[in-house]
C-alpha cells in the first residue's frame, strides 16, 4: 500500500514539527530523505523504536531532526510508519512534506492515520471520536470525558450490551429453528435479559446532559430589568472588560457572549438585553433574543439590582434552572436568604463573585456519577435512543410472535454496534473521520 504523510503538528512556526509517513512503503520513503548518523544500510529498520538523530534532505535544503520507526505491530496506525522530529518553521515543514511526497508518498486525508487504527483494529470508531475529542477539548473536564472515550471505556461498555444481546438473538434463533427442544428453555428468563441491556442503556442516557456539558461547556444567561448590572457582573465573571457598561438603561442591545474555566468546567456566559417593555423596535428585538437565550440555556442568572425599591417579578424562562443573583449589594446592607440559588453579589469589588462561579460549575457535578461513563457524542445519544425504542418494542412482543421480538431485537443491536463501528456504515464512518485534521 502506498505511503501516506501529513505533517502532525498545527500550522505556524513552533520549536518542533512532526512529520508522520505510515504505509508498507515508509521505509522506502524514510530511506530516500533520512540519513542517520553514522548510517548504515536501512538503519532505521535496523533500530525499531529507537530515536535517531541524522540529516533530513528535503532536496532545496538540509535540516537536522530526529527519525523514529515504528514497525506494523506497534504502531498507531496498524502499519509500518515513520515519524521525523525537525525544527517546527513553516517553511521546513512545508518542504518536509513536499519531500516525503516526491520520494513516493501521498498527502494523507483528513483523519486518514486514525482511520487506520481503527480499520486494523488498533481502535474502535468510539475510541477514535475520543482522539478527536482530546484534540478539541477546552477544559479539564472535556479532557477527561474525551480521554475515558478515547481509552475504551465506553466501547467496553457498548460491546457487553451488544454480546448480551447478541446471546439473546442467538438463543431465540434456536428456538424457530427447534422451537420442541428449546422454548421452554430459553424464553422464560428472555424478559429479565432484555430488560438488563435496558436498564443500562437507560443509565447512559441519563449522563447525555453531562456529557453535554463536560464537551461544550455550561450556557449561563445573564438576565434581568435594565441596569441591574448584568454586563458589570458578566465583565466581573470573565475577570476582563468583555461587555460595554454604562449608566444609559438599554445599553446592551443583543447577546454577547464569553466564555472561562472554574473547577475544570467550562462555562459560557451570554449577556442579554435588559427585560421591560419598550416602544424601541431593536431594544424590543434584543428583548426577545433575551427570552429565546434564557430558554435554551443551563442556568439562567436573573441579576436584581438591591437598590431598586421597585422589586422585581421573574419572568417565565420556561423552566430552565434559575439562579437569584442580587448585584450591588456594596451599596445596602441586604442579606442574602441562605437558600441555594440565591447569591448576593457586588459586581463593583467582586464580593461573592467567585461564589457565583463555583456554585455554575457545580451544576456538572450534580448530574456525574463517580468513575461511570457519560455520553457526550450526539452520535452516540442518537444511537443509544433508537436502541432504547427498539428494546422497549422487544419486551413488549414477548407475548406475540418470536419474529417480531427478534426484529426488534437485531435493531438494537445493530444500534449499538454503530457506536464501536461494529454495524457501522461507510457513511457512518466517513462522517466521523471527516472532522478530523489533516495529520491525525
Amino acid at each position: 500500500m502506498r505511503a501516506i504523510a501529513a505533517v502532525s503538528t498545527p500550522v505556524g512556526a513552533g520549536g518542533i514539527g512532526i512529520l508522520r509517513v505510515s504505509g508498507e512503503d515508509a521505509l522506502a520513503v524514510a530511506d530516500a530523505i533520512f540519513i542517520c548518523a553514522g548510517s548504515s544500510p536501512r538503519p532505521l529498520a535496523a533500530t525499531p523504536m529507537y530515536m535517531r538523530f541524522g540529516t533530513f534532505d528535503a532536496g532545496d535544503f538540509r535540516d537536522r531532526g530526529y527519525a523514529v520507526f515504528f514497525p506494523a505491530a506497534k504502531a498507531y496506525t496498524g502499519e509500518d510508519t515513520v515519524e521525523f522530529y525537525l525544527h517546527g518553521g513553516v517553511r521546513i515543514m512545508r518542504g518536509a512534506l513536499d519531500a516525503a511526497l516526491r520520494a513516493g508518498a501521498r498527502l494523507a486525508e483528513r483523519g486518514e492515520f486514525t482511520r487506520l487504527a481503527y480499520l486494523s483494529g488498533r481502535l474502535s470508531l468510539a475510541d477514535a471520536e475520543g482522539v478527536a475529542d482530546m484534540i478539541n477539548a477546552e477544559s479539564a473536564a472535556a479532557l477527561r470525558a474525551a480521554y475515558r472515550l478515547m481509552d475504551g471505556s465506553l466501547s467496553r461498555d457498548i460491546t457487553a450490551l451488544s454480546d448480551a444481546l447478541g446471546d439473546v438473538i442467538a438463543g431465540l434463533e434456536a428456538v424457530l429453528d427447534y422451537p420442541e427442544e428449546t422454548e421452554d428453555e430459553v424464553l422464560p428468563p428472555l424478559k429479565g435479559q432484555i430488560e438488563h441491556v435496558l436498564a443500562r442503556v437507560d443509565a447512559l442516557l441519563a449522563t447525555a446532559d453531562t456529557g453535554r456539558m463536560a464537551k461544550h461547556g455550561i450556557t449561563a444567561v445573564l438576565a434581568g430589568k435594565p441596569n441591574a448590572g448584568k454586563s458589570s457582573l458578566m465583565n466581573a465573571l470573565l475577570g476582563e472588560d468583555r461587555a460595554i457598561v454604562t449608566d444609559i438603561a438599554g445599553t446592551t442591545r443583543d447577546t454577547l457572549e464569553g466564555s472561562f474555566e472554574c473547577d475544570g468546567v467550562r462555562i459560557n456566559l451570554v449577556d442579554t438585553a435588559g427585560i421591560r417593555e419598550s416602544g424601541d423596535e431593536i431594544e424590543s428585538e434584543g428583548v426577545r433574543r433575551a427570552l429565546r437565550a434564557a430558554k435554551n440555556a443551563d442556568v439562567v442568572l436573573y441579576v436584581v439590582d438591591t437598590t431598586d425599591k421597585a422589586g422585581y417579578t421573574c419572568p417565565d424562562f420556561g423552566g430552565a434552572r434559575l439562579f437569584t443573583v442580587r448585584n450591588k449589594c456594596d451599596l445596602t446592607t441586604f442579606a442574602c436568604p441562605r437558600m441555594y440559588g440565591c447569591f448576593a453579589v457586588s459586581a463593583k469589588d467582586g464580593r461573592g463573585v467567585d461564589g457565583l462561579r463555583r456554585a455554575i460549575a457545580a451544576l456538572y457535578t450534580e448530574g456525574k456519577t463517580a468513575g461511570g461513563e457519560v455520553i457526550t457524542s450526539e452520535r452516540h445519544k442518537d444511537a443509544l435512543y433508537r436502541a432504547k425504542r427498539a428494546l422497549e418494542s422487544a419486551v413488549m412482543s414477548l407475548d406475540g410472535t418470536v419474529d417480531l421480538t427478534l426484529v426488534d431485537l437485531r435493531e438494537a443491536y445493530d444500534a449499538l454496534g454503530e457506536i464501536t463501528g461494529r454495524t457501522a456504515t461507510e457513511d457512518v464512518v466517513d462522517a466521523v473521520f471527516s472532522k478530523f485534521c489533516v495529520g491525525k
